[in-house]
């Protein structure tokens, strides 16, 4: 196979994967990266080059992928404005602000990290092959081009794309510099990638400390048939050539170093240091603001194909075992790899913020390691069969490629599109890794979304969201953040028709358990399931809408006083049942403001006959509880205003089998006084 029509294969499939249902599932953080790539390019055409500075990652080549892509978005709109359905004003800088982004408008920058991002693959194609051989580069990009969660951050519009692949090309050409044959090109190069991979994340620069290993290690002479002695003098001035290299990459992108350097390396030392104390994580079943050591070897554990899996063990044991490893060509560089690997597992595990993306600064380095540890039991298995292998199969690399791509496809295809739902199925999956891992980046929001597009009118529904500004981008209707209290000290979820809830959330107990406890009591409107497991939940929202008030179990018409009427409620049951609480959703209809105090009183009537024959009413269960669980103040619902409120009340086990009805009392502590009272059941 030639050259340039395999270069052209690797580059065409890699932008098909990555580019097939480019709409759907967003990454939670994608909307963020828009944002900042279009405040990146709006405060450069003005000239504030200090504000270029959205971000301690600090994510600078996404930021000017982003937010040239917003650019051009901006410019087709103003110059062809039925292109792209959607209101965008017309003004560019105008557009550039916007803080929202309609789906169509990530198709551009999608795309363009995908051109970049396959390029990477192609240019790892063939640093690999100079590094190791044909049949290892072939491979590599069989494994990674399929490998679920690699493939997922690739297709994301976040720091972690650009950071693997400029970080594992660095690594290549620093390692074929190193080498016998090894040009100062490569050093040049590979310093360029490691300063646009730091740009992207800063913890790119974790390579530098296992570089720094290798160094030594090469001056001690421990791989000597790979990597010759250049002495310390040499070894160090080129250190700091590459390091001098990875600075200067680093401040030329980046316009705000132009003017303060002092100020960007403060406001990312600061901001590093606030994210590694970010807490409210989920490991092992609960919450922890540090996972522990346990937390990569698990993520490598379940995120990891066992494809991949299998080629690492391979690799492993080849080099661990002295006769395999004699057989073994490139022994040093594939050492050199895994050096590097634990070097970075190691400086991240020491780090309490641990996520699981952070594992894709190593995994294009696993992939190679994945690559050669195939490659061994493919040749085992043709030792072992013999001249039972047909000849057309004689070419090993191809044979391993090919072998892998249909592995990886096996455990990619459930998955489609939504790659990170993806868990080691040989450890159970998703539905064990709930109990382990935080889960969910997104995934499976839009279908809530689509889902509630259907309603009536639904550019008048009010959703309050977790994740408010990726759900803003699939729905039509208005979307409110679930997490931030509005300027009156309302929260807005107090404000909305329907609240969604995602799992991660859920597992956090964010933003606060009160409020998930008010919702777990009731039963959600639709649930996306993925994998067996619920992602997200719809829940009716404080505010019903008409179709709500249609459709209330017990219609009424009370009049509490003259300030409240009751439209109506419903009943988790409608019997007293000693096996769970009782839910009561009341349908409240404001005439005027009520005090700030008042209280609401649920309580059973158990009519009796006693032994003078007189009816008495004998209140056997009663509860005190605020309006909306004390998330609402009364005296600020305006006129006319309907609420739905949701109480629970406790069915003792020694219940008795009696008829009962209830009771429902509103009063004022303050004013001693009782606003309204009716038996509605």
């Amino acid at each position: 196979m030639k050259r340039s029509p395999l270069l052209f294969a690797i580059f065409l499939i890699s932008l098909t994967l990555r580019t097939l249902e480019i709409t759907a599932s967003l990454n939670t953080d994608e909307g963020l990266w828009i944002y900042r790539g279009s405040q990146f390019i709006k405060h450069l055409l003005e000239g504030d080059l200090i504000g270029t500075f959205l971000k301690h990652h600090p994510g600078v080549p996404n930021m000017w992928l982003s937010g040239s892509s917003m650019w051009l978005n901006c410019w087709l709109h103003k110059l062809f404005p039925s292109l792209i359905d959607i209101d965008l004003p017309l003004n560019v800088g105008a557009c550039l602000n916007i803080q929202e982004f309609p789906i169509p408008l990530y198709i551009i920058p999608r795309l363009a990290q995908a051109v970049i991002t396959s390029a990477c693959m192609v240019y790892l194609y063939i640093l690999a092959k100079r590094l190791f051989s044909k049949a290892v580069a072939l491979c590599t990009v069989s494994l990674l081009l399929l490998e679920p969660f690699f493939l997922a951050y690739q297709r994301f519009i976040t720091t972690d794309a650009l950071q693997a692949d400029f970080a594992v090309l660095a690594i290549l050409l620093f390692l074929l510099y190193l080498r016998k044959d090894g040009e100062r090109k490569s050093l040049l190069l590979s310093g360029l990638f490691l300063g646009l991979a730091t740009a992207a994340k800063i913890t790119a620069l974790f390579l530098l400390p296992a570089v720094a290993l290798l160094i030594i290690l090469i001056e001690l002479g421990v791989w000597q048939s790979s990597f010759p002695k250049r002495g310390w003098k040499r070894q160090f001035q080129d250190f700091a050539f590459w390091v001098t290299t990875i600075v200067v990459v680093f401040i030329l992108i980046f316009p705000a170093m132009w003017v303060s350097p002092g100020y960007v390396f403060t406001k990312i030392y600061k901001g590093v240091l606030q994210e590694s104390d970010r807490g409210f994580l989920f490991f092992l079943g609960q919450l922890t603001h540090s996972p522990g050591i346990l937390f990569y070897p698990l993520v490598l554990a379940y995120r990891l194909s066992p494809v991949l899996q299998a080629g690492l063990l391979a690799t492993g044991t080849v080099l661990l075992i002295p006769k395999l490893r004699r057989q073994q060509q490139k022994v040093p560089e594939l050492t050199a790899l895994i050096l590097i690997s634990l070097c970075v597992l190691l400086i991240l595990s020491l780090s309490d913020n641990k996520i699981d993306r952070y594992i894709n600064l190593c995994l294009p380095v696993l992939g190679l390691l994945g690559a050669v540890g195939w490659l061994k039991i493919i040749s085992g298995m043709k030792y072992w069969l013999g001249d039972r292998v047909p000849n057309f199969l004689i070419d090993r690399g191809l044979l391993t490629a090919l072998t892998l791509l249909l592995l990886q496809l096996i455990f990619l295809l459930p998955h489609y599109p939504y790659y990170l739902t993806y868990y080691n199925p040989l450890l159970g999956g998703v539905k064990v890794a709930q109990n382990i891992f935080m889960i969910g980046q997104g995934e499976g929001l839009e279908k809530a979304a689509q889902w509630l597009n259907q309603s009536p009118n639904v550019k008048e529904i009010k959703v309050a969201s977790w994740y408010s500004r990726y759900f803003a981008t699939y729905f039509h209707g208005e979307t409110l953040p679930i997490d931030k209290r509005i300027s009156s000290g309302i929260q807005p979820w107090t404000q909305a028709n329907r609240v969604v809830f995602y799992k991660n959330q859920l597992q956090r107990q964010l933003p606060e358990p009160k409020i998930l406890n008010y919702f777990a009591m009731q039963q959600p409107l639709y649930t996306v399931r993925l994998h067996d497991v619920d992602y997200v939940w719809v829940y009716p929202g404080a505010l019903p809408l008409a179709e709500d008030i249609k459709h209330i179990q017990f219609p009424l018409s009370l009049s509490f006083g003259e300030q409240v009427r009751l439209l109506g409620y419903d009943l988790n049951q409608t019997k007293v049942s000693t096996n769970g609480d009782l839910i009561i959703t009341f349908y409240w209809q404001f005439l005027t403001p009520l005090p700030a105090d008042v209280l609401l009183q649920i309580g059973w009537r158990d009519r009796f006959t006693d032994a003078s024959g007189a009816d008495n009413d004998n209140p056997t269960k009663f509860s005190h509880t605020f309006l909306l669980d004390g998330y609402v103040s009364p005296e600020q619902i305006s006129r006319g205003t309907v609420l739905r409120d949701v109480h629970k009340l406790k069915i003792s086990p020694t219940q008795s089998s009696h008829s009962y009805q209830l009771k429902a009392k509103l009063f004022s502590p303050s004013q001693e006084k009782v606003l309204g009272q009716a038996v509605i059941k």
